[in-house]
């Protein structure tokens, strides 16, 4: 056997245990730092909404004027009031709310800041999270569908001249991305 050939098999034999180290230190790293379970899916695109506050009836609206539609149990909403006086955070949860009024179930955090029934509004109009459009309860906010709500006076009072609150943030979250897909922010 010539002295060539015996030198193949260290080479041959260096570059496979390379290759068996690398495969290897990647499996361990891929389940040591658990990289599969923090791949969360894509948050669903909201190109545009509006939003507006009342003041006097201290009512919420964020209306999806464009984008994908989003399954109402997918979506939470934050609700941030803050100001001289208060600094208070609540959350609606457990959406769509039964029989699309806010009830106690709906409401995490500071409960008292979240209206949760008809109030001064009267029947004509609702409390309710989304607002469908009729004959349509398929419980999506859909593009021109609209997430109502009220805030309890007894919470955080945004009326009159010397208020306790100067400001409310309002988030719309997708909770299977933990994505921020709205955020506004309203300055009565």
């Amino acid at each position: 056997m010539n002295r060539q050939d015996r030198a193949v098999t260290p080479v041959v034999s260096t570059i496979l245990m390379v290759a068996i180290v690398v495969i290897l230190a990647v499996i361990v790293s891929v389940s040591f730092f658990d990289i599969t379970d923090n791949i969360n899916e894509p948050a669903p695109v909201v190109g545009q909404t509006s939003g507006e506050f009342e003041p006097g009836p201290q009512r919420v609206r964020i209306t999806h004027i464009a984008g994908e539609s989003i399954p109402a149990e997918e979506l939470e909403v934050v609700i941030r009031a803050t100001g001289p006086d208060i600094n208070s955070e609540a959350r609606l949860v457990n959406l769509p709310a039964e029989g699309s009024d806010i009830d106690i179930v709906n409401i995490e955090g500071d409960t008292g800041l979240i209206d949760k029934g008809f109030g001064e509004r009267g029947p004509s109009d609702p409390n309710q999270v989304i607002i469908e459009d009729y004959p349509t309860d398929d419980n999506t906010w859909d593009p021109s569908e609209t997430i109502q709500f009220g805030i309890n006076v007894g919470g955080a009072d945004f009326r009159g001249s010397n208020p306790d609150a100067d400001e409310l943030t309002v988030l719309i979250v997708h909770t299977p991305s933990e994505a921020v897909i709205v955020r506004k922010t309203f300055t009565p």
